[in-house]
């Protein structure tokens, strides 16, 4: 299989998980935490790991504990760490998630080694970059970094995937850079100035980024399922009906399976299904990695909707 290359943040996430999730100024007593890998950019590259791509990641971790914990895990996934980068004078990132019983979350992040990633980790990574087929992207690093490095990959003939979260705005001139786009509808919103809440806005703003230049948008909408939209097709997948248990890492299980789909050669329809189905299994269990489905699960789910215990 062609390489699926990732640049981004890994952040050790700390899960606390109760009946609310706590507003300003109140103390609430929760009912169980756990600890995980996690950062958008290192999710992404996992999930395309687990699922059975060859995965190369570039980020910064902290010469500390969640460091050496980063470096295990990718290490049991069988992932390239050539480019991933031991920073000694910052620590590893680090978030917060706080889940209610709904399994909805709410999530703050501390980047710390993540925001050192510059421009001459990436030139010194040139090689991985025209190794692979894909190279995603996300917004936990700088804006200019991620800018940097969208236009690099599309010089050496790269495709481009943006996951823009945490959302911010991205120049107009990179908009061309981007093959993939795939924000969810908040993110859209905000991008776009259009207010999406359905398929039909959702469409919308898809047709937006293609006016600008990308090649295919993908609007995710949680329970209300995914948009599509190229210059010559848009289609609409129906959200899979699971019981969430936690939805945090969902969109990066999506992005990086997609990458993985991709690269074994199935088309764009077929390969958003593909994950569409790996991020319907993952929001069914707690975490971030460990939710993240095997590959025989997919395979299994897409083919008679039955989830593993």
């Amino acid at each position: 299989m062609k390489r699926i290359t990732v640049v981004g943040s890994y952040n050790v996430g700390l899960f606390l998980k109760g009946s609310e999730i706590p507003g300003v100024g109140q103390t609430l007593i929760g009912d169980e935490f756990f600890e995980g890998g996690g950062g958008k950019g290192s999710n992404q590259a996992v999930a395309a790991a687990k699922l059975g791509a060859n995965v190369s990641f570039i980020g910064r971790i902290g010469a500390d504990k969640y460091g050496l914990d980063a470096i295990q895990m990718y290490n049991s996934f069988g992932m390239s760490r050539k480019s991933l980068i031991i920073d000694p004078s910052s620590h590893t990132g680090i978030s917060v998630i706080f889940i209610d019983k709904d399994g909805n979350n709410s999530i703050m992040v501390v980047l710390g080694a993540n925001l050192n990633l510059c421009g001459d980790d990436l030139d010194a990574a040139e090689s991985t970059f025209r190794e692979s087929e894909y190279v995603g992207f996300q917004l936990e690093n700088s804006v200019a970094l991620v800018d940097y490095g969208i236009r690099k990959a599309h010089a050496l003939g790269t495709k481009v995937l943006l996951d823009p979260a945490p959302v911010q705005q991205i120049a107009a001139d990179l908009y061309p850079c981007i093959d993939i786009i795939k924000p969810n509808e908040h993110e859209a919103t905000l991008l776009t100035g259009i207010k999406v809440d359905d398929r039909e806005s959702a469409l919308e703003a898809a047709r937006w980024f293609l006016g600008r230049g990308v090649k295919h948008a993908i609007i995710t909408l949680g329970e209300k399922g995914v948009v599509y939209a190229a210059s010559d097709s848009a289609r609409e997948f129906p959200a899979y009906p699971v019981v969430p248990v936690d939805t945090t890492g969902a969109g990066d299980c999506f992005s990086g399976s997609l990458m993985c789909a991709l690269c074994e050669g199935k088309p764009f329809g077929e390969s958003i299904g593909f994950a569409n189905a790996a991020a319907a299994l993952s929001v069914t269990r707690r975490g971030v990695v460990d939710a993240i489905p095997a590959r025989d699960e997919v395979d299994n789910f897409l083919k008679d909707g039955t989830i593993s215990k």
